[in-house]
């Protein structure tokens, strides 16, 4: 049981929580956090699914070229 809790933590959870900051969020409004979470976990599969590799270089890369960000999720 704490073999599994703890791959489920350090797969998704560790990403969400380090690299997309979402424990630093003070949305608490209505469902707002639960809306985070959504955008949050689509961002990870987007990012995983067209093979940019590791999140924080995928993150400042597309920080820095809004138009590839914006083509990613045009070409769902």
């Amino acid at each position: 049981m704490t073999r599994s809790y703890w791959g489920i933590e350090n797969g998704l959870h560790y990403r969400r929580d380090v690299t997309l900051l979402e424990d630093d969020t003070r949305m608490t409004k209505g469902r707002m956090g639960q809306a985070m979470v959504c955008i949050n976990n689509l961002v990870i599969v987007l990012l995983s699914r067209k093979k940019y590799g590791y999140l924080p270089s995928a993150r400042r890369y597309l920080d820095a070229h809004p138009l590839a960000a914006l083509d990613l999720i045009l070409r769902l």
